[in-house]
């Protein structure tokens, strides 16, 4: 190719495209909208609930004006209403709603119009127009129309001869091997009606994550608060004992080691005090991101809504026996078994349209017409010529590829995809029984530790009482009164970070079962022995009355 055929190439192709894109519909993309049409084989799923107005573009954070302490229902009402992710894993519905109602519209009413103008010889005009309906049962497709044709046509042409007031026509095929039980129309409705109900176990899922990640964070929070708690009043403790030794020093009653063992024991213990406020900070920023406003923006919770009490809180010991309850309880309820179900029935679906497609195509049609007006003899003259006033028609197609290899190919997909998802599911449900009996272990050992804790706590307070009273009375060193009082400090810590972890797995347990935590009484703490295992589909758990949950 020289030169200038290639230039003249480009440039044909420029102004193609140029005039293809510059080609737009007269009217708006929605139309054509309408409500739509009942499916053919499976019940309308349920509305879906109202979504929540999107959250609006975070921009500052600010502490939370709350009289009291911020609730673990504070914040998962908050991440029901106001977390944007959820509110994006929302949107699964609608995208499979519109997506349902495009495969619909494969049976929408199609109009059809022509007109057309000869000259010459034979000088005549026709305009013809017609609908065609496919129905939802059975692959038939009715159809009818009007047609009118009148000046002179050739005798092969016969046919398109009408009377003044036109042609009118109506008739029906009916397929009755290949595509009868189902067709790639139906199919295709079916799936996104599947696809429609499957986007509920997809929210589910990912409901149960944030509810997890945000019930985790707010105990993280409320347990990184009562540490600092204990942080900071071991440093007022070495603060105060700092000014009586510092008087007793100007009094000359004691030398300067005292004081200088104590100044360095304050400011080791501020230093610590320092680090305990950076956690604090950082759990509730973390936490902000679970809580917000009602604009959406996140909120830092303040210090003052902390739990005063956390070191006292008594939560439920877990049950161990209950195991197998829990197992078969999170087996009804975790949407991701709910989530295989639907997609078994998906791949049925398409396994049942690629067996269809190996059979052959056998159509029958019939149809039947009838003219309006006064007819007209043709140009030819009388005879079999004249128009016709009624006419009728019947008939049957018969097609068949012989090798079969594409509908054949289609079937051995289908098998081998269902047979995938059923290995898939098996290795979900042994991953949900696992996942149940790692949160019970984890509920257990971790209550077993807290109890530990707390024996050690006990002890370490009576040794510190003991040791305070020998070092009023001079019977002991302020070394040892120190030791004594990190002791009694970290034993604290360490109940303080099992009862948060405690906590924290409580949430983890509810997400292994599949319950939401939102629905049982705004967050409620569901150990085991303290519920009951209901199937799918029934009553939420009743979570504990106690306000240390809620």
């Amino acid at each position: 190719m020289n030169r200038r055929s290639t230039r003249t190439a480009w440039t044909l192709a420029l102004l193609n495209a140029a005039g293809c894109a510059s080609q737009r519909g007269p009217l708006p993309p929605d139309a054509f909208v309408r409500a739509p049409l009942a499916p053919p084989q499976l019940a309308p799923p349920p509305p879906a609930a109202p979504l929540p107005a999107p959250p609006a573009a975070p921009s500052t954070t600010a502490a939370r004006p709350l009289k009291g302490p911020l609730s673990l229902r504070d914040v998962l009402t908050s991440v029901e209403e106001h977390f944007p992710l959820l509110y994006a894993v929302e949107q699964e519905r609608a995208i499979a709603s519109g997506q349902r109602l495009s495969a619909e519209g494969q049976f929408d009413t199609v109009l059809r119009a022509r007109a057309s103008e000869q000259a010459g010889t034979f000088s005549n005009g026709r305009v013809d127009v017609g609908v065609e309906t496919p129905l939802t049962t059975g692959g038939v497709t009715t159809f009818a129309g009007w047609r009118l044709g009148g000046g002179n046509f050739p005798i092969y042409n016969g046919d398109r001869k009408t009377a003044d007031g036109g042609e009118f026509r109506a008739g029906v095929t009916v397929p009755l091997l290949q595509n009868r039980d189902t067709d790639p129309r139906r199919a295709r409705l079916r799936a996104a009606q599947i696809q429609e109900q499957l986007a509920d176990p997809v929210v589910g899922r990912a409901r149960l994550d944030v509810q997890r990640n945000a019930a985790q964070a707010y105990w993280v929070w409320q347990a990184a608060g009562a540490q600092y708690r204990v942080a900071a009043e071991l440093a007022t403790l070495a603060s105060t004992r700092q000014e009586v030794i510092d008087v007793r020093k100007k009094r000359e009653q004691i030398s300067e080691l005292l004081p200088a063992q104590n100044r360095r024991s304050v400011a080791s213990r501020q230093e610590a005090g320092l680090a305990a406020e950076r956690q604090v900070q950082q759990a509730a920023l973390r936490l902000s991101l679970f809580l917000r406003g009602p604009e959406g923006d996140p909120i830092v919770p303040a210090a003052d809504t902390l739990i005063a009490d956390f070191l006292a809180l008594e939560p439920p010991a877990p049950d161990p026996k209950q195991l197998q309850a829990d197992v078969t309880g999170a087996l009804a309820r975790r949407p991701e078994l709910a989530r295989f179900q639907l997609e078994k029935e998906r791949r049925a679906v398409e396994l049942k349209l690629a067996t269809n497609q190996e059979l052959p195509t056998l159509n029958v049609f019939a149809g039947v017409s009838q003219d309006a007006g006064f007819a007209k003899k043709t140009l030819t003259g009388d005879g079999p010529f004249t128009t016709d006033r009624t006419a009728a028609e019947a008939g049957a197609s018969f097609e068949v590829p012989l090798p079969r290899r594409d509908a054949r190919g289609r079937v051995r997909t289908a098998q081998a995809q269902l047979a995938q998802l059923l290995a898939q599911e098996r290795f979900a449900r042994d991953e949900v029984v696992t996942q149940v009996q790692d949160a019970v272990s984890e509920l257990t050992l971790t209550y077993a530790r807290l109890g530990r804790a707390r024996d050690e706590q006990r002890e370490a307070k009576k040794v510190l009482d003991i040791e305070t009273v020998r070092f009023a009375n001079e019977e002991t060193s302020l070394f040892e009164l120190n030791l004594q009082e990190v002791a009694a400090a970290e034993a604290r810590t360490r109940v303080v970070a099992s009862l948060g972890q405690y906590l924290a797995a409580v949430a983890n347990y509810q997400a292994a079962l599949g319950i939401n935590a939102t629905a049982t009484g705004g967050g409620g703490c569901v150990l085991p022995g303290t519920t009951t295992v209901t199937p799918s589909g029934g009553p939420p758990p009743a979570a504990p009355t106690s306000a240390v949950f809620e």
